[in-house]
């Protein structure tokens, strides 16, 4: 059953799970796209001020993101979003780490001039195995309101 905008309410809080932080994964991602040595380089990181080789927090957000993907927005009639209001990475990822995840809903506006969409406010954030938030990020995501449901295409499996 796909959740529209109507279904979807404040103080939703909804678990993603979780994934473990794989060395070589880290390593070829950061390589490709955050090159820099506390990210790519495991003896210059053991040396620098984190003691050790650390995930790129691009990395940390995609995992996230595809986390949120595949356990909260794919069973909505979600239609993207304006992009993030606040990103913060308060704690590195380690390789080996496993990292939980959950979004919970801060606010829901009914759009003033689309009758098929409305905007949900979240706050994505993650933990650590020690329990120590690594990530939290701020989103507004545009959902598709019952009333628009024939106005764009809905996954509906």
């Amino acid at each position: 059953m796909v959740r529209y905008f109507e279904d979807i309410e404040p103080g939703e809080r909804h678990d993603l799970g979780s994934y473990t932080a794989d060395r070589d994964e880290l390593l070829d991602f950061a390589e490709r796209y955050d090159p820099q040595p506390i990210h790519t380089d495991p003896e210059f990181a053991a040396e620098a001020m984190y003691g050790g080789l650390i995930a790129s927090g691009w990395h940390t957000a995609g995992s996230c993101m595809s986390l949120m993907a595949e356990n909260f927005l794919a069973e909505t009639a979600t239609l993207g979003s304006f992009g993030l209001e606040e990103l913060r990475w308060p704690a590195p990822v380690r390789p080996g780490d496993t990292v939980s995840v959950a979004v919970e809903v801060v606010e829901t506006t009914a759009s003033e001039s689309r009758a098929d969409r409305g905007y949900v406010t979240n706050d994505v954030r993650a933990w650590n195995d020690a329990d120590e938030e690594v990530l939290f990020w701020r989103a507004t995501n545009i959902f598709l309101t019952e009333a628009g449901a024939d106005a764009w295409p809905v996954r509906s499996e």
